[in-house]
């Protein structure tokens, strides 16, 4: 099916006994890419085997502006698939594909992904929240509303991720779950949250915000909400007084206190 060249590849990708060792050979797979590999490749999603749709799939969705051509054969074909599969490995290469080309979904496509929402399969609910990551679309936006309650923290957290920082959609609702989750116990759920929300300028975030570093265990995500956030530098005793009690501390990480320090100066100059 595939050129001389290629073929051997082709054959480690499909016979590939761990993720590493597959995703390498598709990755090799990509740089062979030319007219005769996407016709290939399509032969492959339009197979009867599991193995060989999955591969055909990988090799397709991630090719930059190669892929430019064939997009949205690739997106229509994906969709045929996950109308009929129960196959749990192929939904989900199908939704990943998706998420690495979803500007090019239509709102038709993305109706038919709810039947996922509710998946007892929390790799398929956590791959559809990656096909969504990004999407201004009513549709998009209430499945992620939905993904933001997940039982699985990860999807919560993705969910969150995309809520708050990946739209610009703004209403009651997105507000509402992003306040909700900026309660979590989660470091990461709850930071997403805060930034969505300090993104929308919503009331609440001030008080969010002080609870927050009165806590002092936030990361890059926290200071990058500092740093955007509009008056910052009204938080700069409280992130200037963890600063002085921590400086010296040698059981502190030294990245964690330049970054602190860093967060006060870039304060300071506004």
């Amino acid at each position: 099916m595939f050129a001389s060249e290629t073929i051997k590849l082709f054959d480690k990708a499909y016979h590939a006994k761990t993720n590493n060792n597959y995703w390498n050979q598709i990755s090799k797979l990509r740089g062979c890419i030319d007219q005769e590999m996407v016709s290939n490749c399509f032969k492959l999603i339009d197979s009867k085997d599991l193995k060989y749709q999955q591969t055909g799939i990988d090799v397709l969705s991630q090719l930059g502006s190669n892929r430019k051509a064939f997009i949205r054969k690739m997106i229509d074909k994906i969709f045929e698939i996950l109308e009929i599969t129960d196959n749990e490995k192929l939904i989900t290469t199908g939704l990943f594909a998706l998420g690495h080309n979803n500007k090019h979904v239509k709102i038709r496509h993305l109706k038919s992904l709810r039947k996922f929402v509710n998946s007892q399969s929390t790799d398929i609910r956590y791959a559809l929240t990656f096909s969504l990551l990004g999407i201004e679309q009513k549709t998009a936006i209430n499945m992620l509303l939905e993904l933001a309650k997940d039982k699985s923290l990860r999807i919560r957290d993705w969910a969150t991720f995309g809520l708050g920082t990946q739209i610009e959609t703004d209403n009651e609702e997105i507000r509402n779950i992003l306040y909700k989750n900026a309660l979590s116990t989660n470091d990461q759920i709850r930071q997403e949250a805060i930034k969505g929300l300090a993104n929308r300028n919503d009331e609440r975030v001030n008080k969010l915000i002080i609870t927050e570093l009165q806590k002092e265990n936030f990361g890059s995500l926290f200071f990058d909400t500092l740093l955007n956030i509009k008056n910052g530098e009204q938080y700069l005793p409280l992130i200037i007084q963890i600063y002085e009690k921590h400086k010296d501390n040698r059981d502190i990480n030294p990245s964690w206190l330049a970054d602190l320090k860093n967060c006060i100066e870039v304060l300071q100059k506004e």
